[in-house]
């Protein structure tokens, strides 16, 4: 039974699991290097590996970002859902046409199912694995993530404070 869920999923999911290690798989090629990369599904213990992406990176927490790379989907996905009308920006926050979307509904079509497929697909590989999600943490808490959150405090701090002297970089302060 265990084997036929697998199953099921891998069918289901597949395309959405291309692009979530695609995601890791480039950033690793940006970040770092890239080592391997699988969709074939596993069963670890009690639950189930879509797919996996090895890589190494030169300091610690590139690997944070090439861990993080899927959400990039999640903003794709956002894009294209505002570039089709579905939600708009108001007042600072995103606001869905419900109407637009109950109106489609009704003259529910084959292209409907394949878009809302797609965008399932979508949600699917923007969602970090608790693997990526571990190496988030170990990455931003190693001796590189650590340099580079003091650098961004500091130079966030210095921007606001005002000891910052943007002439060095020969950049004028707007």
């Amino acid at each position: 039974m265990i084997k036929i869920k697998l199953f099921l999923k891998f069918i289901f999911y597949f395309f959405g699991t291309c692009l979530h290690e695609l995601a890791h798989y480039i950033a690793a090629l940006i970040l770092g290097k890239a080592e391997g990369f699988s969709v074939f599904p596993k069963i670890d213990g009690d639950r189930f590996i879509f797919g996996s992406v090895k890589s190494r990176a030169r300091y610690k927490v590139l690997t944070s970002f090439i861990a993080v790379a899927p959400l990039l989907w999640w903003v794709v996905l956002f894009l294209v859902m505002r570039h089709l009308h579905i939600i708009r920006i108001s007042s600072g926050m995103p606001e869905v046409y419900t109407g637009r979307i109950l109106k489609r509904i009704s003259s529910f079509s084959y292209s409907d199912a394949f878009f809302l497929w797609l965008f399932i697909q979508m949600l699917w590989a923007g969602r970090l694995s608790m693997q990526d999600i571990k190496n988030f943490f170990k990455g931003v808490f190693s001796v590189s993530g650590f340099v580079l959150i003091s650098a961004v405090i500091i130079l966030v701090y210095c921007n606001y404070s005002g000891c910052l002297d943007y002439s060095l970089l020969g950049l004028r302060k707007k």
